[in-house]
């Protein structure tokens, strides 16, 4: 496994926004799928506090999927979208499409909370680089509502306490039940609150306690390791940057650009399959309503991906 995991550093980097490749056919997964529970029962019997655990569409009643986003057809007669033909009888019929949205109605009377932003601009010659700053909630609004942002630039909201948003907003991500099943005592020591528009990336890094983590919208691609594993990979890319002064339970600038952004992101994404048939951790894709246990200690490093409205949730308890 060690050996897997010094691999890692070794395959080329993979350009900002761009989705991780498929798996070879030949060769084994480095990154093996995650256990995938689809009820209950299930997760209650598959439990382990120190596996990752999937749970598929277990959170389709959270409110906030209800009350934040809609479903729209898009206009059979907007030009600029190119359209399929099928026929009806002699005549050829344009095919009508469903699409997520942000339910702006409802989201706009909260405009004017303050909310963290972090913004990522790519650069041809100096790569990217990272602010953060507060602004009203309308201008993440704006922006995941344009027809077009181009690629340079990204803007998100991340980790925003879920007790610091408006008591209406609480009410839309109540604290799931699902708690109890997971080893915790009930006692939830943070929450946060995650929105943009794909792509999105949170480099590998580890929580100080379990984590339930939540898609509302849209779909995120986490790859999860062992604590040993998961420490000696990060070890090694920051011993190349022997002046960083990060850490690996915050999310820090030096994480967020630079040579040591993509380091980190090197490391876990561009290597796909092993050779020698060893695995070094875990990989699941989250489709909106879907969940995921991370239990303490483990890192990982998330890819919001797809056209959808990217919004996830996640609390960390005891």
């Amino acid at each position: 496994m060690r050996s897997v995991a010094r691999s890692l550093l070794t395959t080329p980097t993979r350009r900002f926004g761009s989705h991780h490749a498929k798996g070879q056919k030949t060769g084994n997964k480095i990154f093996a799928n995650v256990r995938c529970c689809l009820n209950l029962t299930q997760v209650e019997k598959a439990f382990s506090k120190d596996q990752p655990l999937r749970m598929k569409n277990m959170f389709e009643d959270l409110p906030a999927r209800q009350k934040w986003i809609i479903q729209v057809e898009e206009s059979l007669e907007d030009p600029e979208i190119p359209r399929p033909k099928y026929k009806r009888g002699s005549e050829e019929m344009p095919m009508s499409f469903v699409k997520t949205i942000l339910n702006t109605e409802y989201l706009e009377q909260f405009a004017n909370m303050s909310v963290p932003f972090e913004r990522s601009k790519s650069h041809p010659q100096n790569g990217t680089t990272f602010e953060r700053f507060d602004a009203p909630f309308s201008l993440l609004l704006q922006w995941m509502t344009a027809k077009d942002v181009g690629t340079e630039s990204r803007l998100y909201l991340a980790q925003h306490s879920l007790a610091d948003l408006p008591e209406a907003m609480q009410a839309d991500l109540p604290t799931p039940e699902i708690l109890k099943s997971l080893g915790g005592k009930g006692d939830i020591y943070g929450s946060s609150l995650w929105m943009g528009r794909a792509p999105t990336r949170t480099p590998l890094h580890r929580d100080p306690n379990p984590n339930l983590f939540v898609q509302v919208s849209g779909k995120k691609t986490m790859r999860l390791m062992p604590p040993d594993v998961g420490r000696e990979v990060y070890e090694k890319v920051r011993a190349m940057f022997p002046k960083s002064e990060g850490s690996a339970n915050l999310r820090g600038e030096e994480m967020m650009q630079g040579k040591e952004f993509n380091a980190l992101e090197n490391a876990v994404w561009a290597a796909k399959t092993s050779d020698d048939g060893e695995s070094i951790g875990r990989e699941v894709t989250l489709n909106k309503g879907d969940g995921l246990y991370i239990p303490k200690g483990w890192w990982h490093a998330v890819r919001g991906e797809g056209k959808a409205p990217n919004i996830s949730v996640n609390w960390w308890f005891r």
